[in-house]
């Protein structure tokens, strides 16, 4: 498999370019396909001609093919990536504004809090179809998933068409950012992050520089006064109140991190961490209780700028994610081993305490054959119970959908600890299931 077909669905998302970037920084995947599908054939077509137009000025072998059609774009795939968003800026207004408006608080919404479970809710059934596509027309093919929520979207693949399966997500990187802004250190290769948890909420257990660790060192300057501007800045003063609990740093800055909490009823309202909050939360009008008028500019300006680029009335400019994706192509491609800070793969012993077959966010090796948890970790209890209690949560979300079963999914929001009660948990979902039309499925 020295010339992979690569497929991307849900091309027009703002992954594509960085990943088509990436193929640039591996610089050794020459000669495969890349597929670009999505049901949105305009956003389509303007995202396939800047990539057939930076294949050409640059002069790369490299096959192009874009279609609206998943039977054709699925027909020997070796590699699928997975970036959709279902519904677009309409589906994510109702599912940031519903659960706002009935009282729940949240800072992203797209993996845990009632807006997280409602994002499940619309795009698992959407993967799950493709994912049982995969199955019959490409069973060998590796899904590389971006999609949030990340972890009950694995477990809902993995269920349904027992296929080979990983999440990814730049979350480890947070940390050693953070690191090398504390103690003024290259943010670099040479800094390592060891971090366990499910995605968006690993606990890091070891930071290295060089192969040494500076985990304490790094721990130790959390707490010294000149360092709070980078604090505040990342954020990370949340992340500091739950190390001092719980005796692990939380990888992700407090952007993600709060959600995970009841906490976040107080910590919103907190008059230090509550505005810094409102303001990495890049999604929501707290005051109006509606999606960030200025969320829904940005991405009309990305399709404005990336027209401009298809129509050559603007430079192109393709700069590479630094994803893992296409690594994990190369890697496997050209047979060769490589270890990768995090991915999120089915625990197999490497969480103590996590279920087996749960999906979990660890250290993992690629190799021929696919991607594996390389380290075992020992988290303390608390982390533990709570990293449980999310994924059984996930769990119920997961079987809610695959049984259609609206008592699963309403359990579901009622377990997660930003929902305020029962009650309110079923007006979220059948509101939700009544603005998406969503009744007849359930």
């Amino acid at each position: 498999m020295n010339s992979p077909k690569i497929l991307i669905i849900g091309a027009g998302s703002h992954f594509t370019l960085g990943l088509f970037g990436d193929l640039f920084r591996v610089n050794d995947l020459w000669g495969s396909e890349l597929v670009l599908m999505d049901i949105d054939e305009e956003r389509l077509n303007v995202i396939t001609k800047i990539i057939q137009r930076t294949v050409k000025s640059r002069k790369v072998d490299l096959k192009i093919n874009a279609t609206t059609n998943l039977d054709e774009a699925l027909e020997n795939a070796d590699f699928v990536i997975l970036t959709i968003r279902s519904g677009g800026l309409e589906a994510l207004k109702e599912i940031i504004e519903i659960p706002l408006r009935l009282g729940s608080v949240e800072v992203v919404g797209d993996t845990v809090g009632p807006s997280g479970v409602l994002k499940g809710v619309l795009e698992i059934p959407v993967i799950v179809d493709i994912a049982r596509k995969i199955r019959d027309v490409a069973p060998n093919a590796l899904v590389l998933n971006f999609t949030n929520p990340m972890t009950p979207i694995c477990e809902a693949v993995e269920k349904s068409a027992n296929i080979r399966t990983v999440g990814l997500c730049h979350g480890i990187h947070q940390i050693r950012r953070l690191a090398s802004k504390i103690l003024k250190l290259p943010h670099d290769e040479r800094l390592e992050a060891d971090a366990a948890g499910i995605n968006h909420f690993t606990w890091t257990v070891d930071i290295k520089y060089e192969d040494e660790s500076i985990y304490n060192e790094v721990l130790n300057n959390l707490f010294l006064e000149k360092n709070e501007e980078i604090l505040v800045e990342h954020p990370y003063l949340i992340g500091r109140d739950l190390y001092k609990t719980f005796g692990l740093p939380p990888t992700l800055s407090d952007r993600h991190t709060s959600e995970f909490f009841h906490y976040l009823y107080d910590w919103i309202n907190d008059p230090k961490r509550g505005p810094i909050l409102k303001k990495v939360s890049g999604y929501i009008d707290y005051e109006k209780k509606t999606l960030l008028k200025e969320a829904v500019e940005k991405e009309e300006r990305r399709m404005q700028r990336l027209t401009c680029m298809a129509e050559r009335r603007k430079e192109i400019k393709v700069v590479p994610s630094g994803e893992y994706a296409m690594d994990i192509i190369s890697a496997m491609t050209h047979g060769r081993k490589m270890e990768l800070l995090a991915a999120n793969v089915m625990n197999k012993e490497s969480v103590e305490g996590v279920p087996l077959e749960y999906f979990v966010e660890v250290p993992v090796q690629v190799n021929q054959q696919g991607l594996s948890p390389i380290k075992k970790f020992r988290l303390p209890r608390a982390i533990v119970s709570m990293l449980n209690s999310h994924l059984n949560k996930f769990q119920l979300l997961v079987d809610g959908i695959l049984e259609k079963e609206k008592n699963l999914i309403v359990q579901a929001i009622a377990l997660d600890p930003l929902t305020p009660s029962p009650e309110k948990a079923e007006k979220i979902f059948n509101l939700f299931s009544e603005r998406l039309s969503l009744q007849n499925y359930f």
